[in-house]
This record gives C-alpha cells, sequence and structure tokens, in this order.
C-alpha cells in the first residue's frame, strides 16, 4: 500500500485519487498544447512544476487494466505497482519519453509529457506506465528499488548439496 505523509497528515493514495500532485511543495501541472506553449523535443503538452495551485494540478491514478479500472476504483494502489496517471483537466496520460534527452543542470533527463500513447488495441503503451515506488525503512539504501538483488532460490545451496563445480 503506497502510504504518504503531507504536513504531519498519513494518507493512503487509492485509484481515483483526484490530487495526486500535492505530495509536496511544488505541484506537478500541465495545461492544453497552444503553438507558444508545448513540451521541447516531442511538442506535446507540456508538464511542469508549479508552487501555484490550481485546477491544473490535480492527476487521477487508474488501474493498468483498462477492463478492471472501474472495480478498482477507491482501492489502494499497492507499493511498487504499475499505474496509469491521468491528468483531470485534459485527460491525457502522463508519458515518458526515453529517446528524447534534455540538458539541465542536473545532468541528462529524459523528457516528460501528458500524452495518451494507445496500442492497437487502445490500451496504455509502457510509456504511460508509472510506478509508485516508496522509501526504504533500511538506512542503507533510499528506495527499494537500491537494494541489491537476492540470490536465486537457493541455487548455490542446491548446487554445492550436489556437489557441483560451481568455479
Amino acid at each position: 500500500m503506497a502510504l504518504f505523509c503531507f504536513l504531519g497528515l498519513k494518507f493512503v493514495v487509492c485509484f481515483g485519487f483526484m490530487s495526486l500532485s500535492h505530495l509536496c511543495p511544488l505541484y506537478l501541472s500541465s495545461d492544453h498544447r497552444t503553438l507558444l506553449k508545448s513540451s521541447k523535443k516531442s511538442w506535446l503538452q507540456e508538464v511542469y512544476l508549479t508552487d501555484e495551485v490550481s485546477h491544473l494540478n490535480c492527476w487521477q491514478a487508474s488501474f493498468l487494466d483498462p477492463q478492471l479500472r472501474l472495480e478498482f476504483e477507491g482501492f489502494p494502489i499497492q507499493a511498487n505497482e504499475k499505474i496509469v496517471i491521468y491528468h483531470h483537466y485534459t485527460n491525457r496520460a502522463l508519458a515518458v519519453h526515453r529517446h528524447l534527452f534534455l540538458r539541465t543542470y542536473f545532468g541528462k533527463e529524459v523528457e516528460v509529457a501528458a500524452h495518451t500513447h494507445l496500442d492497437s488495441h487502445k490500451v496504455e503503451k509502457p510509456k504511460n506506465h508509472w510506478i509508485l515506488v516508496t522509501g526504504n525503512p533500511r538506512n542503507d539504501f533510499s528506495t527499494m528499488l537500491d537494494l541489491p538483488k537476492p540470490p536465486a532460490k537457493d541455487t548455490q545451496a542446491m548446487e554445492q548439496a550436489m556437489d557441483l563445480d560451481t568455479q
């Protein structure tokens, strides 16, 4: 379950949660694409951070499988589960373009825009899939993705039991 703490209040993020970007002092915003206002590389709907509260800051988490979205409405989002994040005002999904790089003060970054990429079955492509990663309770690593991978299910123990030379 994805549990967030904001201004000392703890709450669970659920599918259909309307203000997903209100988790920090900055808000994730987006507005319709115009000739003067669009993302730099893909020319799609721009996504940006702002400190102003408005209707442009509302995002909604949806279940990955479109046939089960209504059934999961209101249920808590499990940690490390793939979801689709929709902008409530424009109804466009948050997308990452891994092939479009931007150079910033922080180094090389990929472009994030608001656009729903659909396949031939009208299902969102992996560009629109997101995962809410929770913090790690251990102090050695910052997130669960930074943990070292566990060894395969007792492969070494089985090889040693069978007296196989692994070197």
